[in-house]
């Protein structure tokens, strides 16, 4: 899996494959759902979609179940695609064969003296609706200590300023401005994608009892 997730890393469709159409009759149902789990929680990147879009194809062909739990914070492919804010994976995977309503258990991988013994409070069982709005709750009530912006020397709209204008700031300070930014576009994409999910018939647990 390691020259697998290589090609990956290095976005390498054709090396990937070679590599996969020489060894995918090694792999079993639950490696292949495993290396898709891989691809997307830590080498999914939107900009690169149609790349990643070719990989999973090559992986899950026609008949990959793609509904079963996974060892992470989003705890199925589905909640992955959410995790990375990406319409076009989820979209994607729905066309694929997962089930916008499939209900997943958060502690499918603890064992259940672990389980009594923290004493959960929220609910054990969840879908990618429930996911989507409980990252959106939680970065609306994270503390990010985001500083009130200096304007000072920018006395124009952005639009009005030209082009070739340039300023110099700290590559520290340039990191800040980009994490800004980054939590600005998950927080409203990760709101349009909770309605977007509803609106594709996505329910909460307790609507499918």
């Amino acid at each position: 899996m390691e020259n697998l997730l290589e090609f990956i890393s290095n976005h390498d469709i054709n090396g990937f494959t070679e590599d996969w159409n020489n060894r995918k009759s090694q792999f079993t149902e639950d490696q292949r759902q495993e290396l898709i789990s891989q691809i997307i929680a830590f080498h999914f990147d939107e900009k690169e979609f149609s790349f990643f879009q070719k990989a999973i194809e090559l992986i899950a062909e026609n008949n990959l179940n793609l509904n079963f739990s996974i060892e992470h914070w989003a705890p199925s492919l589905l909640c992955l695609a959410v995790h990375v804010v990406s319409r076009n994976l989820f979209d994607f995977l729905l066309s694929k064969g997962a089930d916008i309503n499939y209900i997943i258990d958060k502690y499918a991988f603890e064992d259940e003296d672990y389980i009594k013994d923290v004493k959960i409070k929220d609910e054990r069982y969840t879908t990618c609706l429930e996911f989507a709005r409980m990252k959106l709750e939680g970065m609306l009530t994270s503390e990010y200590h985001y500083q009130q912006p200096d304007w000072t020397g920018i006395d124009v709209p952005w639009a009005e300023i030209e082009s070739d204008e340039e300023t110099t700031v700290s590559k520290r300070h340039y990191a800040y401005i980009l994490e800004q930014a980054q939590y600005l576009h998950d927080l409203i994409h990760l709101n349009e994608m909770a309605e977007h999910i509803r609106k594709r018939g996505g329910k909460t647990v307790a609507d499918l009892q």
